[in-house]
């Protein structure tokens, strides 16, 4: 007898030929053992679930989340659509003044300079004037620099190279923003690491995601975050795909995990003027952005985990940046063969045709995260990314469907903290893009979100589908995400509930 059988339903596969069936059993291995097409359902199981015509489908895979930056910003201070400096120092003071004993405040999703109406940010000082003897952080919504106090500023051990901090608290390089954050957010206690992931794990079910590509350590000193979530990773009610981001390969191979980085940054962000193109900036034509490591140091140390079986996963954005790392894993490939590896690039954002053949060829897969693409387009039919590249390669900027056309699985994800961490944020930014160039059908929407996820994360052969043998991570929606008519969000698509290996851990 199976242990769970769910009936009389709309269940989405995700499975090659995208079928459909209208019954599903689990096993008590928490797998799926028998499923049908029609009015044929087991009729006896330990537990029998009347679907009365709702929506079955895989659930969520968001294959890249910083869950140490997202878990500790949605317990702080939420800047989104605040304008103005004195907006910030106002929402600022008003939550410092509830918290009675000095502590560690947090703020996140603030606006670059450029996007304030004011064009200004709080300086330290003005922080100092309405932070009393809290410690306090507000970090960018790219999550690539932001600002501190003085508070903060003592306990950031900066080293003499990242002393002009000082001055007015800001800091915007990567090198310099990894550093401070993560000496900042390591202030945190175990035990409220343990409370984070678990509040973290719990918000993801109720958005219907069941398994994450968690991008961890870095953002954290010592990358003591990754050794927490390892401690309690069984008991977190969703799945943690472990990704370490560093560079010590002996070190996460010791952990015996097989993956490694993550946002380990070839280089930084479009808005920050950071993120490396072939031309200057068109808003900043002094600059093309910076190149964080040489060809030889990427070729290291992708040799070394390429052989260790592990795979490596690196943050590129401009075409300068993913043209190189596409260069030096091919280099590697024709010395090793690292198709196997699945090795990983991260944004992938802007690439030529040449460039896109040349990584489907090798096996690179990517994560695109369309939310903030269709964030950053301005308007119906705008295009956000004229400041930072030409009109023509504006079109073909954080447009996954270029890579998809050219071979490469891309799979969908938020890049939570810097974008909703919402699925079907995601998933309406591809069906209904502002953009009509960076539209796509709801069956790509939802296969990068479920299948392909699965498959970047190399899952495939477990979840990110329901088919035989694979285990029951399912979402049960009100209704199928065909039938909604306009935008998809939880106004008109809401998940009811969500199972991990056939185990209910949300319900609505």
């Amino acid at each position: 007898m199976y242990n769970l059988l769910f009936k009389s339903g709309n269940i989405l596969t995700m499975d090659e030929n995208m079928s459909r069936k209208t019954w599903l059993a689990v096993d008590e291995n928490g797998k799926i053992a028998a499923m049908g097409e029609r009015n044929d359902a087991p009729g006896e199981a330990g537990s029998i679930i009347d679907l009365q015509g709702k929506t079955l489908m895989p659930g969520i895979v968001d294959a890249h989340i910083h869950s140490s930056m997202s878990g500790i910003d949605f317990n702080g201070i939420d800047l989104s659509g605040i304008d103005t400096s004195q907006g910030i120092l106002d929402a600022v003071e008003a939550y410092c003044a509830k918290e009675k004993q000095p502590r560690l405040i947090c703020g996140w999703n603030m606006n670059l300079k450029e996007g304030m109406a004011d064009k200004k940010l709080p300086t330290r000082q003005e922080l100092d004037e309405v932070t009393g003897d809290h410690t306090v952080i507000l970090v960018f919504w790219t999550a690539h620099g932001g600002v501190i106090n003085s508070k903060a500023i003592e306990r950031a051990n900066l080293p003499e190279e990242y002393r002009y901090v000082e001055k007015d608290g800001y800091f915007n390089r990567d090198d310099v923003s990894f550093y401070i954050i993560g000496e900042i957010y390591a202030l945190h206690t175990e035990e409220e690491f343990k409370n984070i992931y678990m509040d973290l794990a719990k918000k993801c079910a109720g958005y219907g995601i069941t398994t994450i590509g968690a991008l961890d350590g870095m953002m954290v000193k010592d990358d003591i975050d990754v050794d927490i979530i390892l401690k309690i990773h069984d008991a977190l009610p969703v799945e943690w795909v472990n990704y370490t981001q560093t560079f010590d390969y002996e070190k996460v191979a010791g952990l015996g995990l097989p993956r490694i980085g993550g946002c380990l940054t070839i280089d930084g962000s479009p808005p920050q003027l950071t993120a490396a193109y072939f031309e200057p900036y068109p808003c900043a034509p002094f600059t093309r952005g910076l190149l964080e490591y040489s060809d030889k140091y990427l070729y290291d140390f992708i040799v070394e985990c390429s052989k260790r079986g592990m795979q490596c996963a690196f943050h590129a954005i401009g075409d300068r940046a993913v043209d190189q790392i596409v260069r030096v894993y091919q280099q590697v490939d024709k010395e090793m063969g690292i198709k196997e590896n699945r090795h990983r690039v991260e944004h992938f954002s802007l690439a030529s045709d040449e460039v896109i053949a040349a990584a489907a060829e090798i096996g690179l897969v990517a994560t695109s995260q369309p939310a903030i693409g269709n964030a950053l387009d301005l308007g119906e039919n705008g295009n956000g990314f004229e400041a930072f590249v030409s009109p023509e390669k504006a079109q073909r900027h954080e447009n996954f469907n270029y890579l998809i056309k050219g071979g490469v699985t891309v799979a969908g994800s938020s890049d939570s903290p810097c974008s909703p961490l919402d699925p079907f944020v995601g998933i309406d930014s591809i069906v209904n893009a502002h953009n009509p160039a960076r539209c796509a059908s709801l069956d790509t929407a939802l296969k990068m979100y479920t299948y392909n996820g699965a498959f970047v994360c190399k899952k495939e052969d477990e979840i990110g589908s329901l088919e035989l043998g694979k285990y029951a991570d399912m979402i049960v929606l009100d209704q199928s995400p065909y039938n909604v008519k306009d935008r998809i969000s939880r106004d008109t698509l809401t998940v009811l509930e969500t199972f991990k290996r056939g185990k209910s851990i949300f319900k609505k």
